[in-house]
Formats: structure tokens, C-alpha cells, sequence
């Protein structure tokens, strides 16, 4: 190092003033990437502006009145002592230990950081390029990831190489999600969705079955049921014994013919719970009697239409739709029944016969008891609060518009069980 830049050194160091000046000088540097602008004098005392006063061969009190110390007059005036050779950046890096760099070179030099190492890992795990490809263009979404794998590079890594090793790895038949995060990693937890790594799964799937060709950033599923399709689409099960459906009414078939429990429920009019470890068994579901199928949201009132029609073919989705019902629907759906379905009147319950539209062909779906007439008649009396009155806004169905409309002027939620008896009558025409 230069004898004169190691004297200014040793000069600035041994006052504890110009610690606290040259921090402000770092940070105005690193904010406009050269020697410029100033610094305020707030931060300092009347005896430390006296001591960088007498460095300007000026009173301090000057300096203090002007409010304000010149970074470019520092370096000039640097210039008119013994350490005139010593330019104020020199002095920045040697007082630090380290070459300071702008902010804005900060950043370039951390995205290149992590640009190399995406691309380094893309050749190391080919299964998941396609995903570190979308990582490397920056989408909004993918931001969370891109800091674990800034902050975090080693863990980064790891969560990768498991990520390559799932993709690499995914079931060829039906495998509940613990057994396949055993598999994979020998931690049955490690693919917990409320983890980064289960998290990172659902958006690396959600990108393979994705068309973002035009741009568009990956819709990872949110809600529960949309989670469930999506790791079904893979073959992957979160829960398959509590994931079940409600229903009455049906046959079934296995590949092996008739599904002799399902017989024997329909012979004695049974209500079944069936799990979806039950249901993926099942190449067939159909209506007891005609292509009729009955769906309510609410046990309750599910439980008293058996009561009056106790051969009917009923689905009860006890609240929102599980993949075993939805699974159901589908199986129904697919040996060309009708579901009519009702639920109750309030953002949630026309939210589920909004799904239930969008999901299914047009004619595949009927609204039952869900009409404006049919609001009217439920007596409506609970308050709805603001915040679920606006969830009403994203009813857009042509047959929900109406009914949504007259709900938001009302502002109440009105429920299934006020219209039973006309619900038993529809069935009544139907049988």
C-alpha cells in the first residue's frame, strides 16, 4: 500500500469523528456510484463539526449553519494536505478493507451471482430445467424461491436436487403424499405443503402442466381442492381415507364387474361414506335409477330428503367439494347423469355452483332451488358482512348473475334448509 495512502489511514482512523463522516460518504457513494453530493450534519455534535471543521480550515459552526458537508469539497480540499496524492475513493476502500460498489452494481453483481448458479444447476439437474429456466426470468411469483436460493445458496441447492429427484421419480400408480416424500427423500414430511419444499413441488407441477408461452406467469392452486387436482393429475394423494363422500343411491363397478358393497348398500338404501382410497378403485358410478343425481351441500338437509325419498340418488359434499367428491361428480358426469345441484345462499355456496358450471358440459348441471325466487323463499336473516359481500363481485355465471345481484342488495345469506319441503317435491316429479 502507498506510504501517504497509510498515513491518511492511520490520520482518519485515530478520530472517531471521520468513522462517522466516512460512513455517510460510503452511503452516498453506493447510492450514486461516485464521489458526489453531501452529507447532513444532523448526526454530529458542535465538538465533532469543530474537528471536521478545522479538517476545512473553517469554524464549525460554519459548517453547522450551512447544514450540509460537501463530498466532492472533502476530496478537494483532501488535496491541500500531506495526503494530496490520496484520491477519496482510494481512501473509502483502504479506510473499509474492501472495494465499495454502488448499490446499483450491487445488484448486477448479485443477479449474475445467481444467474451463474441456475445455470449451473440446470446442468447438474436436468428433470427440473425447465423450471430453472422459468426461475431465470424473474416472474413476480417465483420471487420467494429466488431469495431462499440468494440468501440461502447450499439449502437452495439441496431443495433442488430433491425437486429433480421427485420429478425424475413421480408414481406410475396412485401413492399418498407421505409415502412418496419418504421415498424421495426418507423424510415423510419433507413434501408438506405448508413447506418451501412442498410449496416449490406445487409450483414446478403447476409450471409442467402449464401452457406460459405467451407470458403468463404460473397459477400455483391455492385452495385446498385445487391442490388435490393438481397432485392427482400426478398421481399423488394427500389423504385418501379422510378425503371421502357422502352419497346414497348408486352402483358401482371395479374392473373386476359389479361392486358387490355398493350393491348391497343401494338393496338396503345405505348411505355410504366412501373414502378416495375407494373410489380410485372404481371405473364405474352410476344412479340405482335414471341419470337423476341429487346434490346438497348441507348433511342435514341431505339426511331428511333420504327420509322422504330414501332410493334416491343423493351426494352430499358436507361443505366444500373434496377430491373424492369432485372425483365422484366426475364418474357421474362421465355415464351422462344430471347433477342438480343446491347449495345454500351465501358467497361460498354460489361460488361451489359456479365451479360445478365451469367445471362440467353445458346441460351436465342444473341449478336446483338456486334462483332468485328461491332466495326469496329461504327467508333470508343472517347479515353478511362486507368482506364476503364483495366475494359476490366473482359470481359471473350467466344463471348465478341474478341471483348474486338480489343477494348484494339484501346483503343475507339464506339457507337450504328453509326450502326442503319444495326440494322433496322435485324429487317427488322426478321418481
Amino acid at each position: 500500500m502507498d506510504k501517504q495512502l497509510q498515513q491518511a489511514i492511520h490520520f482518519f482512523k485515530s478520530e472517531q469523528t471521520y468513522k462517522k463522516l466516512f460512513q455517510l460518504f460510503r452511503k452516498k457513494y453506493e447510492s450514486l456510484g461516485r464521489i458526489g453530493g453531501t452529507v447532513s450534519v444532523d448526526e454530529f455534535s458542535d465538538v465533532e463539526l469543530d474537528e471536521i471543521g478545522s479538517f476545512f480550515g473553517v469554524p464549525g459552526g460554519r459548517l453547522k449553519k450551512k447544514g450540509s458537508i460537501s463530498v466532492v469539497g472533502f476530496e478537494q480540499q483532501l488535496q491541500h494536505t500531506r495526503f494530496n496524492s490520496v484520491g477519496l475513493k482510494q481512501l473509502l476502500d483502504a479506510y473499509f478493507g474492501e472495494i465499495i460498489v454502488s448499490k446499483k452494481q450491487q445488484r448486477v453483481e448479485k443477479e449474475e451471482k445467481l444467474r451463474v448458479m441456475l445455470v449451473g444447476l440446470k446442468e447438474r439437474y436436468e428433470k427440473v430445467a425447465f423450471w430453472l429456466d422459468y426461475l431465470l426470468e424473474k416472474r413476480g411469483e417465483a420471487r420467494w424461491m429466488l431469495a431462499i436460493a440468494e440468501k440461502e445458496p447450499q439449502r437452495f441447492e439441496q431443495l433442488v436436487g430433491n425437486l429433480a429427484k421427485a420429478v425424475a421419480s413421480l408414481p406410475e400408480s396412485v401413492e399418498r403424499l407421505p409415502m412418496f416424500s419418504q421415498r424421495i427423500t426418507a423424510d415423510p414430511h419433507a413434501f408438506d405443503l405448508h413447506t418451501d419444499l412442498g410449496k416449490m413441488l406445487l409450483h414446478v407441477l403447476a409450471l409442467d402442466s402449464s401452457d406460459t408461452a405467451n407470458g403468463d406467469a404460473v397459477i400455483v392452486p391455492g385452495s385446498t381442492e385445487a391442490v388435490n387436482e393438481l397432485l392427482q393429475r400426478y398421481r399423488i394423494y394427500r389423504d385418501d381415507l379422510l378425503n371421502y363422500v357422502t352419497c346414497a343411491g348408486f352402483y358401482a363397478e371395479t374392473a373386476d364387474g359389479p361392486h358387490p358393497v355398493w350393491e348391497a348398500a343401494t338393496r338396503n338404501n345405505t348411505v355410504q361414506i366412501v373414502p378416495l382410497r375407494e373410489l380410485v378403485l372404481l371405473k364405474r358410478v352410476y344412479p340405482s335409477n335414471g341419470k337423476d343425481v341429487w346434490v346438497v351441500e348441507n348433511s342435514g338437509v341431505c339426511a331428511t330428503l333420504l327420509d322422504y325419498h330414501p332410493s334416491a340418488s343423493i351426494i352430499c359434499t358436507n361443505g366444500q367439494f373434496t377430491l373424492a367428491v369432485l372425483m365422484m361428480l366426475d364418474l357421474a358426469v362421465e355415464e351422462g347423469c344430471v347433477l342438480h345441484y343446491a347449495g345454500d345462499f351465501d358467497p361460498e355456496g354460489l361460488g361451489m355452483a359456479q365451479r360445478l358450471l365451469d367445471r362440467y358440459p353445458e346441460g351436465s348441471v342444473q341449478l336446483w332451488q338456486m334462483d332468485k325466487n328461491a332466495y326469496r323463499k329461504s327467508s333470508p336473516v343472517k347479515e353478511l358482512p362486507t368482506e364476503r359481500i364483495e366475494k359476490l363481485s366473482g359470481i359471473v355465471h350467466d344463471e348465478l348473475v341474478e341471483v348474486a345481484k338480489e343477494m348484494r342488495q339484501v346483503g343475507k345469506a339464506g339457507y337450504q334448509e328453509a326450502l326442503v319441503e319444495d326440494m322433496v317435491e322435485d324429487i317427488q316429479k322426478k321418481t
